[in-house]
């Protein structure tokens, strides 16, 4: 009897694209691009990624869905500032070991659930819910997406309607994205892990439910530094 050949399975094209819009992101932050500053054209970026000009068109439509960049038509694509015109203060972090930046993300990051809880609107709550089951399906196809883990956060820290506390965990998270990106034999997969707390923080801030919210954001935040706590103490 002839043996039956299973076919390959046909890759996901949202799949494609938010990985194409993974590596787009990872580039404007390894090179600490800053609003305003201008992409490469997307004739060079699909040639930087190998890929085609419409795989690139639609993974910007991406970004520029979950407000990481605009494009303007004749002019070309450029970094989004998150936080309007007027930012007139500038704080810069020297010589902080990773439990130092632990503790006052934490700190942060805690009084931006308890905002978003009491701030945020029941079509944003929703939202970030949205965001969160997003990330969950891609998550059953073993796919994690830095894009869609910024979308979450920076909708999380939109619904604080505070920028101070938004701008200073982004520089923290910035800080540590960069580090990764560094570091050697890392895989995105071991983020995976951490994707199904984002829905239970999502919920638990929808049903206003501040303990288990911070229990959330505390799973996440610890998984993140125990593996670049870990990484230092292999190297010392």
């Amino acid at each position: 009897m002839k043996k039956e050949i299973i076919a390959l399975k046909p890759v996901e094209k949202q799949s494609l694209y938010i990985k194409i819009s993974d590596s787009i992101y990872s580039y404007i932050k390894v090179n600490d691009l800053q609003p305003g500053d201008k992409l490469p054209s997307e004739r060079t970026m699909a040639s930087m990624l190998q890929t085609s000009r419409n795989s690139v068109r639609e993974a910007l439509r991406i970004l520029e869905d979950r407000g990481l960049i605009y494009i303007k038509t004749g002019s070309g694509v450029f970094v989004s500032n998150l936080y309007g015109e007027q930012n007139v203060l500038s704080i810069r972090l020297r010589n902080c070991t990773l439990e130092e930046l632990q503790e006052l993300q934490s700190a942060l990051d805690h009084q931006a659930v308890l905002n978003a809880i009491t701030r945020g609107t029941p079509e944003q709550k929703e939202k970030l819910v949205s965001i969160a089951e997003e990330m969950l399906a891609l998550c059953q196809d073993n796919v994690y997406s830095h894009t869609l883990d910024h979308s979450f956060h920076s909708q999380l820290y939109k619904m604080g309607q505070n920028n101070a506390v938004h701008q200073l965990i982004n520089k923290i998270r910035d800080h540590r994205f960069v580090r990764r990106a560094d570091a050697d034999c890392e895989n995105d997969s071991i983020w995976l892990t951490t994707v199904p707390d984002h829905l239970t923080l999502a919920k638990a801030i929808q049903s206003m439910n501040s303990a288990a919210a911070l229990d959330a954001i505390d799973t996440i935040n610890n998984y993140g530094f125990s593996l670049k706590l870990e990484k230092a103490g292999e190297s010392s």
